[in-house]
């Protein structure tokens, strides 16, 4: 090499140090524009709450507002448990729906522990205005939203400007904007995303409430829940073999790790465990094809969600797609192998952060975090492979403590 040749090379290293300096400032500038972005929204969110609401330390009734499925229900549980502890002989009344009309979801009232709220409101086809003449004739002293991460900040403003002009309620806090929608491979690479568990007693916290843990699910299933759920299982379950979860469904389809890769894993583990698809009713095709196969049993659709958290209860682990039931089997501290698609920020939706818990993702895709509710490829799913998981899964067995097993 040449003295110029060996210039030509340094200038071209330190070209390409300079793009990348380059590069590191433009997603920390982008990072600081959706801070500021996110802060001021909030502040004017805040400014306008405290124009129309009042503070009240006693509220004698509370209107709580959660609205989404199982996942999202079981993400607010903390949260609702924080508010009944710290007003336990406030009337505590729940406002919700199921989140899409027509499909075999669940709501959160189907899954509250007893006594956390006294009564649920299912709004799912009601017309707004026959809704606030509802909640206005129930007189509530305070109400508190606990609004989905991905809220728009006019439809939180929107819901200010209901509860307190429509509904007539006097108090109420809880209007947070937590999701900017601009810049979000910056905010993927460079910015880690507060899990929905936490976030939600941040916000309760931040209103005088002392939160709970973000693991404070308190689940009670009965008794009659784990006799016909033992009494199902025991259709199927070998004696004294172990037992695995899969939940190979998805309320979305880009949610959902290919079938074929389900069918790897199951051959893998079926000569040690009897394998046990847990869902609901929408999952039984996907389920009805694994089937098939030897030491393998689909429970979707023959169980209530709190039957399957005590069958989920009793397994090693639990492997599953980004959906309600992963959810379920964590707050049963059940191990959880969750395979995330990268449609979403990292994290939003993760498991508690634990040991026994693991989550699988693919990062810096070109298309990742589209948000989207339709996906041609699903190429950031097919890149987790079944060996990858199928080792991640014998590494959290080994780990993780032994679940209670059914003979």
């Amino acid at each position: 090499m040449d003295m110029d040749t060996g210039m030509d090379m340094g200038i071209m290293r330190k070209k390409k140090g300079e793009g990348l300096n380059i590069s590191r400032q433009r997603e920390r500038w982008k990072i600081s524009l959706v801070s500021i972005i996110h802060g001021g929204g909030n502040a004017l969110l805040h400014f306008i709450e405290r124009l129309l609401f009042r503070p009240v330390k006693q509220p004698g009734s509370i209107l709580i507002f959660r609205t989404g499925s199982l996942g999202d229900g079981i993400c607010a549980i903390p949260a609702i448990r924080s508010i009944r502890r710290q007003f336990p002989g406030a009337r505590i009344d729940l406002l919700t729906n199921t989140g899409h009309a027509g499909k075999s979801l669940v709501s959160l009232d189907k899954i509250l522990p007893p006594g956390v709220v006294d009564h649920t409101i299912n709004y799912e086809g009601a017309s707004r205005l026959a809704l606030a003449k509802i909640l206005r004739r129930l007189q509530y002293d305070a109400v508190i939203q606990l609004p989905q991460y991905n809220a728009p900040w006019y439809c939180l403003l929107r819901d200010m400007v209901v509860f307190r002009v429509l509904c007539r309620i006097s108090a109420g806090f809880g209007w947070r904007w937590d999701h900017v929608p601009i810049f979000l491979k910056a905010q993927e690479i460079g910015q880690a995303a507060e899990n929905e568990r936490r976030r939600l007693l941040k916000i309760v916290a931040g209103n005088g409430i002392p939160p709970l843990r973000q693991t404070a699910f308190g689940l009670s299933i009965t008794p009659e829940d784990q006799t016909i759920a033992g009494r199902v299982l025991h259709q199927f379950k070998t004696p004294g073999k172990p037992l695995l979860g899969l939940v190979v469904g998805a309320k979305r389809p880009q949610n959902r790790w290919p079938l074929e890769n389900f069918c790897q894993v199951c051959r893998h583990f079926s000569n040690q465990f009897d394998i046990a698809l847990l869902g609901g009713p929408d999952d039984q095709p996907l389920a009805g094809e694994l089937a098939r196969l030897e030491g393998v049993f689909s429970l979707c659709g023959a169980l209530t969600p709190l039957q399957s958290a005590w069958v989920m209860h009793k397994c090693r682990l639990v492997l599953s797609n980004d959906t309600g039931p992963m959810h379920l089997a964590y707050a049963m501290g059940t191990p959880v192998l969750a395979l995330f698609s990268a449609r979403d920020l990292p994290g939003r939706w993760y498991p508690p952060e634990r040991e026994q818990n693991v989550v699988l993702r693919s990062f810096q895709l070109p298309c990742s975090v589209c948000l989207s509710e339709t996906c041609d490829n699903n190429i950031c799913l097919k890149n987790i492979h079944p060996e990858t998981v199928i080792a991640a899964m014998i590494q959290v067995m080994q780990q993780a403590p032994r679940a209670c097993e059914t003979g």
